[in-house]
């Protein structure tokens, strides 16, 4: 468990240190666009996913 926790902690912190290496305003604006519009996606697929599943038992 301990193991765990210090391998996220680890991995947190070499995601820190990517997004302050990273320079430009624009790569960052698009990544957090990206991850944004990945998490939209995926909230927007999976409410369609239950409708159609709701409308087929109906």
């Amino acid at each position: 468990m301990k193991e765990s926790i210090n391998e996220l902690k680890s991995e947190f912190k070499a995601k820190l240190l990517f997004w302050k290496n990273i320079q430009s305003m624009k790569v960052k604006i698009a990544l957090l666009f990206l991850f944004i519009s990945l998490i939209a996606l995926k909230l927007f697929t999976t409410v369609l996913t239950f409708d159609w599943l709701v409308g087929l038992f109906n």
